[in-house]
């Protein structure tokens, strides 16, 4: 998913600071606004805007930025830093510019970043030290739960099976052929059977003869390192309380979850 972030950050480097974070978990390009780049917008399937809160509103720039971008049908996510504890309706000015050209809000992150201006200079500041570690660490799970939301296999599990491989469903994405059943789903239309998924998954789910093939999808623990180390995007784990549900059952009622996770050779 080809993603750009676009953001101001002129005070403090609040902003620039969680921009950075997201960037980093989603393999992004960071580009700030300061200089009003000239940049198509068209080949990116995600697309980020933040900067700092300034009176009650995002940047000014920022929002000078996002009116003259075309936006038609595409997603983006909203970001900022505030000096409040509440985000109350600061995004909302944003939000009705990128609806106005057309684009589709995905999400929104909001933290609280160091503020020393107007009354605050009394006491040196507020917010001190913000955004800090855990702060970072929240934008950057926003970020990757976008990129799962986004995921072209996210709704695949609704499709009808037309077909069966070697026992596991075979169903279609468009125009591609996917492999699963509930749990774990592997595009065969745009993996590229490098084994990184076989390499790293610690309950042993797939299998790699001819073709890589998620033969145990049972024994998914949703930790989606699978995912996370593929080079093309082609798996994806429906996650669900219910799925979860089943591994806790399973590991309290019996030993096949250990034994799986024990295994050294099973799909390699």
């Amino acid at each position: 998913m080809r993603t750009i972030i676009l953001y101001r950050s002129s005070y403090k480097g609040n902003t620039l600071k969680i921009a950075q974070s997201m960037a980093d978990a989603l393999s992004a390009e960071l580009v700030s606004v300061d200089n009003t780049p000239t940049i198509d917008l068209s080949g990116y399937d995600l697309i980020g805007f933040g900067s700092a809160i300034n009176f009650a509103a995002h940047d000014i720039r920022l929002q000078r930025f996002v009116s003259q971008q075309n936006l038609d049908r595409k997603n983006v996510f909203i970001f900022s830093t505030r000096c409040r504890p509440f985000l109350g309706a600061y995004h909302k000015p944003l939000k009705k510019i990128i609806e106005r050209k057309g684009g589709i809000i995905a999400g929104e992150f909001s933290c609280r970043g160091f503020d020393r201006t107007g009354p605050w200079v009394l006491m040196n500041g507020y917010n001190k030290a913000r955004p800090n570690e855990l702060d970072m660490f929240k934008a950057r799970l926003f970020a990757k739960g976008l990129h799962w939301k986004l995921h072209p296999l996210a709704s695949v599990h609704r499709n009808p099976v037309i077909g069966y491989s070697d026992g596991i469903p075979i169903r279609h994405n468009v125009a591609d052929l996917v492999f699963g059943d509930k749990v774990v789903f592997l595009n065969a239309s745009s993996c590229v059977n490098c084994g990184k998924c076989v390499k790293v998954c610690p309950m042993h789910i797939f299998t790699k003869t001819d073709k890589v093939l998620p033969t145990d999808e049972l024994n998914c623990i949703q930790c989606r390192l699978c995912a996370d180390k593929c080079p093309t995007s082609s798996i994806y784990i429906n996650e669900s309380f219910l799925n979860g549900l089943r591994i806790a059952f399973r590991e309290s009622f019996s030993d096949k979850l250990q034994k799986s996770y024990n295994s050294d050779d099973k799909g390699h």
